[in-house]
């Protein structure tokens, strides 16, 4: 597995998309620009051997990671606003302390590559200071889900829990 993690974190660098890649554990990681934002972020890709009969081509997760981190600036805008709406209908029934637009409030911290899908981490400091926002998107950087996920960091004994589909969301918050 060292190996190819090892080319996958050479192909990461050949490629201009991570300067110094570590290798910790099954993945690989290191700060990558994200051209929507013009920022850098965390980058981690994620070969998921243990999910995979072969190994995975490191040129197949680096021209994923290569395709998101390279995001047109109007499909992210169009990302975002999908993002902030499905938060937004799934809560609109809670009282709202913050009334900053969650869409200016999110801000992407990482970005995770698995072979088929892609993770996207944000902080949103003003309507979710305690929390991160999670989204999923497909092979193709379509939407898939959103979830808000309390940090790690909170007091114990709070317990995460993760929903498939907003529907799933909107119904628990009803309860």
């Amino acid at each position: 597995m060292t190996a190819s993690l090892t080319a996958l974190a050479e192909e990461l660098t050949r490629r201009g998309l991570v300067a110094s890649p570590e290798i910790e554990d099954t993945f690989v990681y290191g700060l990558a620009r994200f051209d929507a934002i013009d920022a850098e972020v965390m980058l981690n890709v994620d070969p998921e051997p243990e999910e995979q009969e072969g190994e995975p081509e490191p040129a197949a997760l680096a021209d994923l990671a290569q395709r998101v981190l390279s995001t047109p600036v109007a499909e992210w805008k169009v990302l975002l606003d999908r993002v902030a709406s499905e938060i937004e209908e799934a809560v609109e029934s809670d009282e709202v302390i913050e009334t900053a637009d969650l869409r200016d409030d999110l801000v992407l911290r990482s970005v995770i590559v698995f072979i088929d899908a892609v993770l996207l981490s944000f902080d949103a400091p003003k309507q979710f200071p305690d929390s991160s926002v999670l989204v999923q998107l497909d092979a193709d950087l379509a939407f898939e889900a959103v979830e808000v996920e309390p940090d790690e960091d909170d007091e114990e004994g709070v317990e995460s829990i993760k929903f498939s589909t907003v529907e799933e969301l909107v119904r628990r918050l009803s309860m």
